[in-house]
């Protein structure tokens, strides 16, 4: 009876996380993010729409926080959903103030948040307490000129030639009439090597440009330091980066997401390969996307060890909610023993599907297919019961 009790525990536990799993993508919201250009006492309304992607019985409540919460004002606090009801739509009012205090992005999230509808009615209950977040961003511009920065590497694997691009934010009133980059490239002991001049353009309020330089010559393989100083119109900005030149030994070949939807959690299966002929230990990398030179989502793989001229995988798991459609920058930054290998990529993110422009020939794409989850769950339990109830009449004979 002691090995049946122990079985019967172990089906519990399993019963629990698949429960447990199945509360994770339960709620969503769309859009997950509402971009605004400030002007003096704006009022706008957006609606929201708030999705039971779970398909359950479940209460939620809705409330802003951040700094701009208090110019915000719900048409609803809490909603009661049943099981049968895929979504239900509530708007928010926007006040903005006449004007405030400083340039630059200003937010306030306005979260929905599950609550299971035992504890409204003095009962326990089990699970998680989900949220989902829509986030608002309030752009004030900046007076007169302003730009930012932010280098690029698009290719340094030849020894023969290296791809830059400083990418330019306009965040200003005014137009930038002449805008131009110098980027300093330094060696290893931090002698500089070369210097290399930008095309000039100009870049209106608002808009992004891409300034470009190319640096071919005899390379040798190894890591270098790169300063770039953007003018513009009798202004300065800077940014600078650590890149490495020539074949890499250790590489991400492909990325994998499956059943992704936005505003949930992403699984990411990342597989590198090792081209040494001995193992590589510790590996991981770190995925980093970011919206007009601003992170939105950070997120570091677990370390796995590698081994010689083989390939492994790396997972890591990224938080979508507050993000909206669109195309984003994107950076894949790989480590392994001091080293460190980065790439600039795009990625392209949908309601059920995320694309990375990853080597140039081709998209890593999100697999959204596979069984239905709920169906899922049914199948499972009614498998974990047919076991539950072999294992007890075993035992019954057993005992007899």
């Amino acid at each position: 009876m002691r090995l049946n009790n122990k079985i019967g525990l172990c089906m519990f536990f399993l019963v629990f996380v698949i429960l447990f799993s199945q509360n994770v993508d339960a709620l969503g919201v769309a859009p997950a993010r509402k971009l605004i250009d400030f002007e003096s006492n704006l009022e706008e309304r957006v609606d929201l729409k708030i999705v039971n992607s779970g398909g359950e019985d479940m209460k939620v409540f809705i409330y802003a926080e951040g700094e701009m919460a208090e110019y915000v004002e719900l048409s609803n606090y809490e909603l009661d959903f049943s099981a049968d009801e895929e979504s239900k739509t509530i708007s928010y009012e926007l006040n903005l103030p006449s004007d405030l205090d400083t340039p630059g992005k200003h937010m306030a999230n306005i979260v929905i948040r599950e609550v299971p509808n035992s504890q409204g009615s003095g009962g326990s209950s089990l699970g998680a307490s989900v949220a989902v977040v829509h986030q608002v961003i309030i752009s004030k511009p900046y007076p007169g000129k302003y730009a930012t920065v932010e280098l690029r590497i698009l290719d340094s694997q030849s020894t023969d030639r290296v791809d830059f691009v400083a990418s330019v934010h306009s965040l200003g009133t005014q137009k930038i009439v002449n805008a131009k980059a110098i980027i300093d490239i330094f060696g290893p002991t931090n002698e500089k090597i070369t210097t290399l001049e930008t095309n000039l353009d100009s870049i209106d309020p608002g808009a992004r440009r891409g300034l470009s330089a190319v640096w071919m010559e005899n390379i040798n393989q190894g890591k270098y330091f790169a300063k770039v100083t953007l003018t513009y119109d009798g202004e300065v900005a800077f940014d600078e980066r650590i890149f490495e030149v020539g074949k890499l030994s250790i590489e991400v070949v492909d990325i994998t997401v499956k059943d992704f939807k936005l505003g949930g959690i992403a699984k990411f299966n990342i597989v590198v390969e090792n081209s040494w002929a001995d193992p590589i230990e510790d590996v991981y990398v770190e995925l980093v996307i970011s919206e007009d030179g601003e992170e939105i989502g950070r997120f570091k793989s677990a370390s796995e060890d590698i081994m010689a001229l083989s390939k492994g995988e790396l997972t890591a798991f990224w938080d979508s909610a507050g993000v909206e459609e669109g195309e984003y920058d994107a950076k894949i930054i790989l480590y392994y023993g001091n080293e460190q290998i980065e790439k600039d990529i795009k990625a392209v993110i949908s309601l059920n599907s995320i694309k990375f422009d990853l080597f140039g020939g081709g998209a890593v794409v999100a697999d959204v297919g596979g069984v239905n989850k709920s169906n899922l769950i049914i199948i499972a339990l009614i498998v974990l019961i047919i076991i539950n109830v072999g294992w007890f009449v075993y035992f019954k004979k057993r005992k007899k």
